[in-house]
């Protein structure tokens, strides 16, 4: 299926779209989106703004989150667009929670976003939290004892429309206990970038005292943004 995930948008004669197409149909009937895997490359201390101390950290909890153009007809996904300038701090207070009942008019969910759970995958010590659990939080490379942590999931959506986008959320948090608005690492569209994709959390004390240097982004090296066959600069 990443085979064919990867070919639509590429060049290539009608007869090469006919038969991929088909194969896609086929596919789909049993394959529920196009696979993706997220390496995430972590410092050696992550999440330290909590601290004074530089060589401290605390666990960090991280959301890739798959928004569709489908999903930008509901008012309460504005801020979804890729254009918003969302961050974290908005995602992590109006993402949905798992008491949110099925009904997409439920008055109850206030100003909570409206996402299929099998949109949002969770990287969490919280089995229980909306979406599909992926993977624990971030420690650290010194802690965790590894430089890379990595995350597989779906995107059900078409992957070069300029309204679908995957958003990866980090949820630092401050010496006051909440959640800094921090941008996300920007996927967009989905289809610019192979199935597999690269970022990095880390700590870049020369931008103190934004965010307290807390950053998430994409490995531009390693994750190089192509669209139409044309070799662009990633988009954090």
């Amino acid at each position: 299926m990443n085979q064919e995930c990867r070919m639509r948008g590429e060049g290539g004669s009608w007869s090469r779209y006919l038969f991929v197409g088909l194969i896609v149909a086929i596919a789909g009937a049993v394959t529920p989106g196009c696979s993706r895997v997220l390496t995430i490359e972590q410092a050696d201390h992550i999440n330290t703004a909590m601290f004074t101390r530089s060589d401290r950290g605390e666990p960090l909890e991280v959301n890739i989150v798959c928004v569709t153009p489908n999903d930008l007809k509901r008012e309460e996904n504005d801020r979804l667009k890729p254009d918003s300038g969302i961050t974290a701090e908005e995602w992590f207070r109006r993402r949905p929670i798992s008491g949110d009942k099925k009904d997409k008019d439920w008055e109850g969910r206030g100003d909570r976003f409206y996402l299929p759970k099998d949109q949002v995958f969770t990287l969490t010590d919280r089995k229980e939290d909306y979406g599909t659990h992926v993977g624990v939080r971030l420690r650290g490379k010194v802690v965790d004892r590894k430089d890379t942590v990595t995350a597989k999931f779906s995107f059900k959506g078409p992957l070069h429309n300029d309204l679908s986008v995957i958003y990866v959320f980090a949820k630092f948090i401050d010496r006051e206990g909440k959640v800094m608005a921090v941008p996300p690492a920007r996927f967009h569209p989905p289809g610019a970038y192979t199935h597999e994709l690269v970022c990095e959390i880390g700590v870049d004390e020369s931008a103190y005292p934004e965010h307290y240097g807390q950053y998430i982004k994409i490995d531009e090296k390693k994750c190089v943004r192509k669209l139409h066959g044309k070799g662009e600069k990633a988009e954090e």
